[in-house]
């Protein structure tokens, strides 16, 4: 009979047999867990169409107020007055808001109640009108005027009506008199002295007549037209005699 070893080899068997997996087991390589899946990508969000703008209507524009016709028309623009004589010694008459009065030979008197000025158009110089002084006088109660390139040459002119026509312009008075000459020379439309007018005084000029109104020659012809003719008489006869037709 062989010792009591059995038992203990039995047992080193067993322990092989159990340390064999175990081993092998430590051997092997860890198997490693999965990774977590990675999440999917975020979808843009789907970008707005911008709203088109809507067609707006024109704003309807304000009726504007009709003119009022009730408000005066704008007056005319006149021509600037002609600046006033330069001052010299010898222009010393001044009689502010009254007439001076002149007097030459054969006492012959002229009152002057206004100055002012007269611009004659050429035709041949259109772009440089002339001016021309004027004197508004009274001579035997009648309106007339005195014109001329200054107050020291001035001819004789016609009612203040006249010369405008005459010179094709329009008179323009001063609001302020201007001083006059001692002596007014009135010339010819040569240029001839033809009077001196001296000054006398300054005083109130004397009452204008009021001129004449001209009758119409159309009206008298048509009046004369209108009146009917008288049938001429036949001579007479003895009766029952005819006359011959040279008599009638």
């Amino acid at each position: 009979m062989s010792p009591p070893m059995r038992p203990s080899a039995l047992a080193l068997a067993a322990a092989l047999a159990l340390w064999g997996p175990m081993a092998a087991a430590q051997d092997a390589p860890a198997i490693e867990a999965p990774a977590d899946p990675a999440p999917p990508p975020r979808k843009a969000p789907p970008r707005k169409a911008k709203p088109k703008p809507k067609a707006t209507a024109p704003a309807p524009e304000e009726a504007k107020p009709a003119p009022d016709e009730t408000k005066p028309a704008p007056e005319p623009v006149t021509p600037a007055a002609a600046p006033p004589p330069e001052p010299r010694p010898d222009l010393t008459v001044a009689c502010a808001d009254k007439a001076a009065l002149y007097e030459g030979s054969n006492n012959f008197s002229v009152w002057v109640t206004r100055t002012g000025f007269v611009v004659i158009e050429n035709p041949l110089r259109p772009l440089t009108p002339e001016s021309a002084r004027v004197l508004q006088v009274v001579i035997a109660g009648k309106v007339a005027t005195a014109y001329g390139p200054d107050l020291f040459a001035l001819r004789r002119g016609g009612a203040p009506a006249a010369l405008e026509a005459a010179t094709g312009g329009t008179l323009r008075w001063d609001a302020t008199p201007t001083p006059l000459p001692d002596t007014l020379n009135i010339v010819s439309e040569a240029g001839q002295p033809l009077a001196q007018l001296a000054f006398q005084s300054c005083g109130d000029a004397p009452a204008v007549k009021a001129a004449p109104v001209a009758k119409a020659r159309g009206a008298s012809k048509a009046k004369a037209a209108a009146r009917p003719k008288a049938p001429k008489a036949a001579p007479a006869g003895p009766p029952g005699i005819p006359l011959p037709a040279s008599a009638l």
